[in-house]
């Protein structure tokens, strides 16, 4: 089943505060809780929707880097599954362009990063890495661009929030 208008609208309200309480969201949308409470659990039982806890790791006293990297002689598919076992990894994506990867990680500290790219480099296909480390992170919502129309072109319709109307 495709996601519609209600899935998306029950993702936005559930980016904006993950514990809101079912019976507030179905206020919210107008429908029964126990229609929120079984979209909700479908969505999260087929991989659409996953409820977590996001923090600033720089708050933390944690490095946060972003890595592109590029792959030589072997899939990027396999490379990518491959780091998905490193736990500072928290990101791994496919790319288009210049580059076939796109990773980000939180190491402790530049010790730990340097371990990091050690593990990186040590995988069979990496032939390149570029690194940045945040300095300073003004905001990490990975999904709110799903908000708008070309949002949910980008996903297929398959997941975001509803449609913003025109101003």
């Amino acid at each position: 089943m495709a996601a519609d208008d209600l899935d998306r609208r029950l993702v936005e309200l559930l980016g904006e505060d993950g514990r809101r309480a079912y019976t507030d969201i179905a206020g919210i949308v107008g429908v029964s809780e126990a229609t929120v409470r079984a979209r909700i659990q479908r969505l999260t039982s087929n991989g659409t929707l996953r409820i977590v806890a996001l923090c600033n790791p720089l708050t933390l006293g944690h490095q946060s880097v972003r890595l592109l990297l590029g792959v030589h002689g072997v899939t990027p598919r396999n490379v990518a599954k491959s780091l998905t076992s490193l736990p500072m990894i928290g990101h791994v994506a496919l790319t288009s362009g210049a580059h076939d990867i796109y990773l980000e990680a939180t190491p402790r500290d530049l010790g730990q990063l340097a371990d990091l790219l050690d593990d990186i480099r040590r995988t069979p296909g990496v032939a390149k890495i570029d690194q940045f480390v945040l300095t300073r992170l003004f905001k990490d919502y990975s999904w709110n661009g799903l908000r708008d129309q070309s949002g949910e072109r980008a996903v297929g319709g398959s997941v975001g929030a509803a449609p913003t109307p025109p101003a």
